[in-house]
């Protein structure tokens, strides 16, 4: 249901100090993914594991509803010709087409014990963190076998650590530890620095920025130079994605659409 709420908006408004200028909201209730694909569209992911694809002006383009209900820990949509959600509890992962039409359905089981996280490749395989021996792995989906093993004892505390998503970009595998940051590693899975902020639980990009949620601000590194912008985000904001023209951010139960 679109809704202006011209009172709800000015509120935000003030709370932003003139940063944003809200321009269209969406009330949707139990969001706990945002990703955005290469063209600007935004896909949603709620608590029920399903996903649903809006245009920019947040008008519905499509709708998912899993087969088999889950927990989504993982939605990827860069690729909308294949976009990837990952099922934590019940250990499987989906691979969708451009209309969220076709399921083709695998288990993580078949590869571990416990996966708690995985995301795919650019040469469509998955990349999965390995909870039973503490391990980045790439998994070849065609022969069903681990191409890369890397142990994460050097690079991450055993005792001490939270790993909320991976994903590939660029020829890069970013890695989100609430603990110590986003941990960088190159394509054959060898560490390489970490983007060390804490309290850090999800990520997006768009173009050379890899963007997350610090507190109430957006921040937005350049992936090569490292310059930073920080820009300033409603109170109360859980989840934030920006594009070329449009920040996308979500609190209290509403999705709401701003520019600077």
């Amino acid at each position: 249901m679109k809704s202006s709420l011209t009172l709800v908006l000015l509120l935000i408004w003030l709370s932003v100090k003139g940063q944003l200028v809200i321009i269209d909201s969406l009330i949707i209730n139990s969001v706990k993914h945002l990703s955005i694909d290469k063209s600007g569209d935004l896909y949603v992911g709620d608590i029920h594991g399903n996903v649903l694809k809006l245009d920019a002006g947040l008008e519905e383009l499509q709708r998912f509803s899993p087969s088999r209900k889950g927990g989504i820990t993982t939605l990827d949509a860069w690729n909308p010709l294949r976009v990837f959600v990952g099922f934590g509890d019940i250990q499987e992962y989906v691979f969708l087409d451009r209309f969220l039409v076709s399921e083709n359905r695998f288990s993580l089981q078949d590869i571990s014990s416990y996966v708690g996280v995985c995301a795919h490749s650019m040469d469509n395989n998955i990349w999965l963190v390995d909870y039973a021996d503490f391990s980045l792995k790439k998994y070849n989906i065609s022969f069903n076998q681990i191409e890369i093993n890397r142990a994460f004892d050097l690079v991450l505390n055993p005792n001490d650590y939270e790993i909320s998503q991976i994903r590939e970009y660029q020829n890069l595998v970013f890695m989100c530890d609430s603990r110590s940051g986003i941990l960088v590693f190159d394509n054959l899975g060898n560490y390489l620095y970490t983007i060390t902020y804490d309290g850090i639980l999800s990520f997006s990009f768009w173009k050379n920025e890899i963007n997350f949620l610090r507190g109430t601000e957006l921040i937005s590194r350049d992936l090569y130079t490292e310059h930073l912008v920080s820009t300033p985000m409603p109170k109360g904001t859980l989840l934030a994605v920006k594009t070329e023209k449009y920040y996308f951010f979500y609190r209290n139960n509403w999705l709401f659409k701003a520019r600077e």
